[in-house]
């Protein structure tokens, strides 16, 4: 016989599949709570009691996937520097996956604006970048005096901004990758020591470089847009 906290571990794994799976095919995150407890085959009390609140269990789904998210960036060949540039292509790889389905969470999740919204900088995703900072100032690409901690969370919230304006259709997946890679280098730019700050250097160069074709390419639109509007008058 499986133990109680085993039995409560499958229960709460199967609250999460269902909702994983309701998100999918509704493409939204309005269904009730008893939905979810009729198709997890739980009592409707227990998503409650394991998990808490919709926004909670919004989390919850990112958490399961940061944790695939963290192991395959550890597969990763890439040196500690490398890596945090790394993350962000990888975190592009997982979107374009699944793309409804990501906004769909994350709109949720981003919505809220409340202490649910702030806890995106705790937890799992806060470690995640904690340890990638870390392991960039043990390896020496990064100033042993950086504050690991304040800079993790200037990190994140430079990503997580691109992130909702991805959510919000503002941009593109591929936007969203080099304007987070652009802030990056910039921050890191800051902390980096001397020998590795042509490395990174070199990197701001070429994501200013992608962003400037953007840049044209949204004034040629601009100036098509405008010639049809006049014509059209």
């Amino acid at each position: 016989m499986p133990t109680r906290e085993e039995a409560k571990h499958s229960r709460r794994k199967r609250i999460l599949r269902a909702a994983r799976d309701l998100v999918r095919e509704t493409e939204k995150t309005g269904f009730s709570m008893r939905a979810l407890a009729e198709r997890a085959d739980v009592s409707l009390v227990t998503p409650y009691n394991l998990l808490g609140s919709k926004q909670a269990i919004m989390f919850a789904l990112l958490d399961e996937d940061i944790q695939h998210y963290a192991r395959r960036l550890g597969r990763s060949r890439k040196n500690e520097l490398e890596l945090i540039f790394e993350a962000v292509t990888l975190g592009r790889k997982f979107f374009e996956k699944e793309p409804e389905y990501y906004r769909t969470v994350l709109f949720a999740v981003y919505n809220d604006g409340g202490r649910e919204y702030r806890s995106m900088f705790r937890g799992p995703r806060r470690a995640l970048w904690s340890s990638l900072v870390e392991a960039a100032v043990a390896a020496k690409y990064l100033k042993p005096e950086v504050d690991t901690d304040a800079f993790s969370v200037n990190l994140a919230l430079i990503y997580f901004s691109a992130i909702l304006d991805w959510v919000a259709g503002e941009m593109s997946l591929e936007e969203m990758e080099i304007r987070t890679q652009y802030g990056f280098a910039l921050s890191l730019l800051a902390v980096a020591t001397a020998k590795h700050r042509k490395q990174i250097h070199d990197h701001l160069m070429k994501m200013q470089n992608r962003l400037g074709r953007y840049a044209n390419a949204r004034r040629r639109l601009d100036q098509v847009s405008g010639e049809r509007t006049a014509a059209a008058g």
